[in-house]
């Protein structure tokens, strides 16, 4: 290989190894996220190394003459890595998923076989003698696969959008910012920019996952106990509405039926949260059952509206949470009105003990 090409290879894509490499050193020895979602960073940071390779493979090939084996071979390798890329940040995105994953795997595993059997058939791709590329029948389906990953990941994105708004607008982003090197790619002729994109993307989401783990409780994806605390750091100075929050009988619930029964207890009445808070206010789960809401535009009346709305809601469940406001105002002490907020949910909560008597 002359000299100049192997210094072009070098300059071009060192930056986009070399950022890799040391993900992938970071990814192996990190101790923060389950076996399976270190595996599939580790897997779609591979691919994308070797996209990247692939992608230089077709690059230098087409300015031959005619087409040799190393361009059939990058092509077919560049239309399934693309998808299987994308594979493995789907199941990134729905690492707490306990579905079947058997729809994710299918479209991308159909790909990469017909991806290789357009070597000799041309099904999805050929070259004329003079090494000029053309589409074949199913030409588009690398570029529909990958959309199905794109709609699947922000689909089940949304459906967590009330507990982490935050994983979907980096993945929003990291998806529209593929699209647009895949368009200049495909339509502008732009070479090696796909690759490197989804590999800073990849980048970005690792980092933001890490963060995340420090910030947000496992299981219902709120914030924690000391983003509670730092957010209310921030509002000294302005009036705000506290909620304190504690779901009934959740060690009776544990002894009894196992804490995988507890787990759908915390969950439930998270979700019924959500569903009344939050446009209204940030809710953070700052115990084992114990929660905390913070209102920043309602009054301790509107708040209240939004308590009973709660309550009513949680009735069409097997589950309670005793409630308790109080109002802090520019001056007060924090932790003075958090007790009055949790004195007059441990006066509801012996109420609804009263009840169940």
């Amino acid at each position: 290989m002359p000299v100049d090409l192997v210094r072009d290879v070098i300059q071009h894509n060192y930056s986009s190894i070399l950022l890799f490499l040391f993900l992938i050193v970071f990814v192996a020895t990190n101790r923060t996220f389950s076996r399976s979602v270190i595996w599939h960073f580790l897997s779609a940071s591979f691919f994308v190394i070797l996209l990247t390779f692939s992608d230089n493979c077709r690059f230098y090939s087409a300015k031959l003459s005619s087409p040799d084996f190393v361009r059939y071979i990058s092509a077919a390798a560049g239309y399934a890595l693309r998808p299987t890329i994308l594979l493995f940040l789907s199941l990134i995105s729905r690492r707490n998923s306990k579905s079947s994953i058997l729809k994710l795997i299918i479209p991308g595993a159909v790909n990469t076989a017909i991806s290789f059997i357009s070597i000799p058939s041309g099904i999805m791709f050929s070259f004329t003698p003079e090494n000029k590329f053309i589409h074949g029948p199913l030409g588009y389906l690398c570029h529909l696969c990958c959309l199905y990953y794109m709609i699947y990941i922000m689909v089940h994105l949304l459906r967590q959008f009330k507990s982490n708004k935050i994983e979907c607008l980096v993945i929003s982003v990291i998806m529209f910012s593929a699209a647009i090197a895949a368009t200049l790619e495909h339509i502008f002729k732009f070479d090696l920019i796909l690759a490197q994109t989804i590999g800073v993307g990849i980048v970005f989401y690792f980092l933001l996952l890490n963060v995340q783990v420090y910030k947000r409780d496992t299981l219902t994806q709120l914030l924690n106990r000391r983003c509670f605390y730092l957010d209310l750091s921030r509002l000294k100075n302005r009036k705000v509405i506290l909620l304190s929050m504690d779901l009934n009988n959740l060690k009776k619930i544990n002894d009894s039926f196992g804490h995988a029964a507890g787990d759908v207890a915390i969950t439930t009445t998270v979700d019924c949260m959500l569903k009344v808070f939050y446009k209204c206010a940030k809710v953070y789960r700052t115990g084992g059952d114990e929660f905390m809401a913070v209102f920043k535009k309602l009054n301790i009346d509107q708040a209240q509206k939004k308590v009973d709305e709660f309550t009513k809601l949680l009735s069409n469940t097997e589950f309670r949470v005793a409630c308790g406001l109080a109002e802090f105002n520019p001056g007060d002490n924090f932790e003075k009105v958090i007790s009055l907020s949790d004195a007059e949910m441990y006066r509801h909560k012996k109420f609804l003990k009263e009840m169940e008597e």
